[in-house]
C-alpha cells in the first residue's frame, strides 16, 4: 500500500477515475487509502460515491467512507464488516492495520461498543507487537490509530484510558503532516475532560485546540462537533450565561458524529437543572431513538442516568426505580443517579453502599468524586436532619469555584441549609454569594413514626375498618382514629390508599410482600 506519497495517490486515482472502470477505482482507493484520505478527502468521497454497491460490498474500507453508510448503520442497516481468516492471512501489514481500523470505527458507528472495543485492543497489539515500517513514519497513520483507539474508548465509558491515547496522537501528531492532527487529538481530551469534571484542563485542552490550523475536510464535522459539545459541558457544569448559543450549536439529536452521547449528556443537563425535567425526558427518548443500541457504553449510562433524574424529578419513583433495575452496570453517572432514588425512597443502606463504591473507584474524575460526597451529605441529612461540620466545610469550599454551581444546584434545600449551620458569619456570606441564583428543590424526607404509628400503618393492609383495628390491639376506636391522623400528617396525605402508597416508597411497612400489596 501507498502510505506516504500523496500526489501519487491523487494521480493513481484520478487514472482510474478516468478508465471509468469500477473496480479499477476501487484498487486505486484501496491502494492509496490513507493519503487520500489525509490530504484528498472530496476527491476521493466523489469516488467511492460513483462505485456500485456490488462493489462496496467486496471492500468494508471503501463502504465506510461512503456517507450514507453512517447513517444506515444508525437506523436500518448496522454495518459490522468481518473477515475470514484465510483472506486475512494473504494481507500485507499495512492492510491488515486498515482494516482492523475500520472494523473498529464501523463497529462503534453501529452500536456495538464492545464489539469496536475488541477491535480497539487487537489494533493496539498490532502496535505493540507486529512490526511495520510505514505504520510508524512520522507521516503514517500511527497517531490516527490511537486517536481512533482513544476515542471507542471514551464511547465506552473508559475516559481515563482514553486521556492516555489521545496524549500519544497528540504527541504523535506534532510530527505528522497532517494539520489537524493535533487539533483533533486536543478536541477529545477537552471533551474527556469535561466528562470527567476537570474543567480547568479542559478549558486548557479547548484553548491551545483553538490555535491549531482550521480541521481539514476530513474531519471537520467531528472535530468541531467535539469542540463545541466540550464548551457546552463545561458551560452547563458552572451555570455559565451563554448555555443557551453553546447548546444551539450542538448537531440534532439524530447526529451521526461520536459526540451525540455527549452532547446530551449537556443538554439533559442544563434542563434538569432548570426544573424542565419533562422537556428532557423528551430529549433523551429522541437521541436514544435516533441510534442503535448502546449496551455497556458512555452512552447508555447518559441515557439512564438522566431518565432516573428526570423521573424522579417527576415524581414518577417506580419509572426511576424501573430503569435502575434495568442498568445495574451502566457506569458512574447511573451509579449516581441510583444513590439520589434510594435516598429518596428512603433506603439509607443501599444509598450508603452505593456512594462508598463510587468512591472507591479510582478512576473516576473530580466531578463524579464531588457528586458522590455531596450525596453522602444528602444522605446524612435525610438520616440525621443534619450536617457535621467538616462535610459542610468540604462542600462549601467546593462552593468556592464555579466548577460545581451544577452538582450544587442538585442538592435539596435542606442540604444547604444545614451546611449553613456550620458557617462563620463570612463563611455563610462567601457561601451565600457563590450560590446565588441557584434553585434548590424542598427534598421529601423520610417521614419518623412512632411504633404505635408503625403499628397502625401496617394494620391498614389487614383490616378493612379503624373499629377492626383497634379490636385487634385492644384499645379504644379513638385512640385509633388519633394515631391515623398523626400517620395522615406525618405521611402528607389525607386517604388510606395514599398513605399505604407514601409508606410503600419510603419502605415504612414491615415487610416486602406488604410493599408489593400496597
Amino acid at each position: 500500500m501507498n502510505v506516504t506519497d500523496e500526489a501519487k495517490a491523487k494521480e493513481d486515482l484520478e487514472r482510474a477515475l478516468g478508465s471509468g472502470q469500477p473496480d479499477a477505482i476501487a484498487r486505486a482507493v484501496i491502494w492509496n487509502i490513507w493519503p487520500l484520505f489525509s490530504a484528498h478527502y472530496d476527491l476521493l468521497v466523489s469516488a467511492v460515491v460513483s462505485l456500485p454497491s456490488s462493489v462496496l460490498e467486496r471492500y468494508p474500507a471503501i463502504r465506510l467512507l461512503h456517507p450514507l453508510t453512517p447513517v444506515l448503520a444508525r437506523t436500518t442497516r448496522p454495518f459490522k464488516p468481518l473477515v475470514y481468516p484465510d483472506d486475512a492471512r494473504t494481507m500485507s501489514a499495512d492492510e491488515l492495520d486498515m482494516l482492523t481500523l475500520v472494523q473498529l470505527i464501523a463497529f462503534r458507528f453501529s452500536g456495538d461498543v464492545a464489539a469496536s472495543l475488541i477491535y480497539a485492543r487487537r489494533l493496539e497489539d498490532r502496535i505493540l507487537q507486529v512490526p511495520n515500517e510505514t505504520r510508524e513514519r512520522a507521516d503514517g497513520p500511527l497517531w490516527y490509530f490511537h486517536h481512533q483507539i482513544g476515542s471507542t474508548l471514551l464511547a465506552a465509558g473508559d475516559s481515563s484510558r482514553a486521556l492516555l491515547e489521545f496524549a500519544t496522537a497528540r504527541q504523535l501528531g506534532k510530527h505528522s503532516h497532517q494539520p489537524d492532527a493535533e487539533r483533533l487529538a486536543l478536541g477529545r481530551t477537552a471533551l474527556a475532560h469535561a466528562v470527567r469534571g476537570s474543567l480547568e484542563d479542559a478549558d486548557v485542552a479547548l484553548a491551545e485546540a483553538t490555535h491549531q490550523p482550521p480541521p481539514t475536510a476530513a474531519h471537520v464535522n467531528s472535530c468541531l462537533m467535539t469542540e463545541r459539545t466540550a464548551a457546552a459541558l463545561i458551560a452547563v457544569e458552572r451555570m455559565d450565561d451563554d448555555i443557551d448559543d453553546l447548546l444551539a450549536g450542538l448537531d440534532p439529536y439524530d447526529s451521526i458524529e461520536m459526540a451525540w452521547p455527549f452532547a446530551l449528556l449537556a443538554r439533559a443537563r442544563a434542563l434538569l437543572v432548570r426544573r424542565r425535567a419533562a422537556d428532557a425526558l423528551e430529549a433523551i427518548r429522541l437521541a436514544n431513538d435516533a441510534h442503535p443500541a448502546q449496551h455497556g457504553s458512555f452512552a447508555s449510562d447518559v441515557i439512564s442516568s438522566t431518565s432516573i433524574e428526570a423521573f424522579c424529578a417527576l415524581g414518577d419513583i417506580p419509572g426511576a426505580r424501573r430503569i435502575a433495575e434495568e442498568n445495574t452496570r451502566a457506569g458512574v453517572f447511573t451509579s449516581a443517579a441510583t444513590v439520589r432514588l434510594d435516598i429518596h425512597e428512603g433506603r439509607f443502606d443501599q444509598a450508603e453502599h452505593g456512594v462508598r463504591r463510587i468512591l472507591a473507584d479510582r478512576t473516576i474524575g473530580p466531578g463524579q468524586r464531588a457528586k458522590a460526597v455531596l450525596l453522602s451529605a444528602w444522605l446524612e441529612v435525610a438520616r440525621t436532619g443534619s450536617l457535621d461540620r467538616e462535610t459542610a466545610l468540604r462542600i462549601a469550599r467546593r462552593a468556592e469555584t464555579r466548577n460545581y454551581r451544577r452538582l450544587l444546584a442538585t442538592l435539596p434545600l435542606q442540604v444547604i441549609d444545614s451546611v449553613r449551620v456550620h458557617l462563620t458569619t463570612d463563611e455563610a456570606r462567601r457561601f451565600d454569594e457563590n450560590t446565588a441564583g441557584l434553585m434548590h428543590a424542598e427534598a421529601r424526607s423520610r417521614p419518623t413514626l412512632t411504633g404505635g404509628e408503625l403499628r397502625v400503618l401496617n394494620a391498614l393492609l389487614e383490616h378493612g375498618t379503624t373499629a377492626e383495628i383497634a379490636s385487634a390491639f385492644h384499645v379504644s376506636p379513638n385512640t385509633i382514629k388519633s394515631q391515623l391522623k398523626s400517620l395522615y400528617r406525618k405521611l402528607g396525605c389525607a386517604t388510606r390508599g395514599d398513605a399505604l402508597k407514601t409508606a410503600a416508597r419510603f419502605h415504612l411497612l414491615t415487610s416486602e410482600k406488604n410493599e408489593n400489596r400496597a
